[in-house]
């Protein structure tokens, strides 16, 4: 039998109103449009543009800045979002840069207003020239901001995602970030009950608690790390019976990827194959794109439906899920 959820959640699921969702929206694109400004400048990859060039883009960015203020997003703005907007362009720095992950957020908050056809799977990402079309907002162009927000005045508002089919999605989020929390513990080096989880002397904290913060693992999952090998196979089977995950692969949530034939090294031979891997199988890198996917998601979600106040990446650490019961644990007859 399916899930079924309790009537306190039916009643929980509630979104924000839809042009307050326009404006968050509005404002991770401007930031985003400004991001990559600064990253393509980062990584170098202005060739052999000329002092011109730089003008013309100093300029680009003084015009998101001001959008910022003439269409009066910077009341909505985070009080960091308005920082890395007011710095001179070339004058970001690492923490700044981290904002790029906000990209799946987005795209959570377009799917909300009903302009992105579909959430891709936990292992994909938002097609990023795609988000950024559209909303129809051109990043220097205060009109268009305007334009976009005001189509979502409550006169014109239509329901854009029904219970049920939100229900579902935030269930799939609070899976996706459940595994890739316990990911995170299981990959730690040490056990979080051992030696390494008291402080050195001087130190306000222990390394393993550390590491867990800046994740953003909530005190509640860190209790079930001896558990974690067990639990697995049990939320994986649990999130496929509830449509989180596609498939289960190993006792594991089921990754789709695309393997190639012949040696280790040289060219391919042959097409790529799809297949699917457990999630645990995936190296380092890839289980840290995972995380951040589910994360930034996550976010977009707990905010959307008023579970955090304030657009802050750390507050989702504080919060196990959206929903008063996970829906991986909530048994079919409640």
């Amino acid at each position: 039998m399916g899930f079924r959820a309790t009537a306190v959640m039916r009643q929980a699921l509630k979104l924000r109103p839809a042009a307050e969702l326009a404006r968050r929206s509005s404002c991770l694109q401007l930031v985003l449009a400004r991001w990559g400004l600064e990253t393509a400048a980062l990584m170098g990859l202005r060739g052999d543009q000329t002092a011109n060039d730089e003008e013309r883009k100093a300029r680009a960015v003084d015009a998101i800045t001001s959008a910022l203020y003439e269409s009066g997003l910077d009341g909505h703005a985070s009080a960091s979002e308005r920082a890395m907007l007011e710095k001179p362009y070339g004058a970001w720095e690492y923490d700044d840069y981290v904002y790029g992950d906000h990209w799946e957020a987005m795209g959570v908050l377009q799917w909300l207003l009903a302009r992105q056809h579909a959430i891709p799977p936990y292992y994909s990402s938002f097609d990023r020239a795609q988000l950024f079309q559209n909303t129809g907002i051109m990043p220097a162009d205060p009109s268009t901001i305007e334009t976009f927000v005001d189509s979502f005045a409550p006169a014109r508002v239509q329901p854009h995602i029904g219970t049920q089919q939100l229900r579902t999605a935030v269930g799939a989020a609070e899976a996706w970030l459940w595994r890739a929390r316990a990911q995170v513990i299981l990959d730690l080096p040490s056990d979080i009950g051992g030696v390494d989880a008291q402080p050195s002397p001087g130190d306000k904290e222990a390394p393993v608690e550390a590491v867990l913060r800046a994740r953003r693992i909530p005190h509640s999952l860190r209790k079930m790390a001896a558990d974690l090998p067990r639990t697995i196979p049990l939320a994986a089977k649990r999130a496929h019976e509830l449509g989180a995950v596609d498939k289960v692969e190993g006792d594991d949530f089921g990754i789709a990827v695309e393997v190639t034939g012949g040696a280790s090294e040289g060219p391919p031979a042959g097409p790529a194959r799809p297949t699917t891997v457990p999630y645990r199988g995936l190296d380092a890198g890839h289980l840290d794109a995972l995380r951040k996917i589910a994360e930034s998601r996550f976010l977009a979600f707990a905010w959307a439906l008023g579970k955090i106040d304030d657009w802050d990446p750390d507050r989702t650490g504080d919060l196990v899920s959206i929903n008063p019961i996970n829906a991986i644990w909530t048994p079919d007859g409640e």
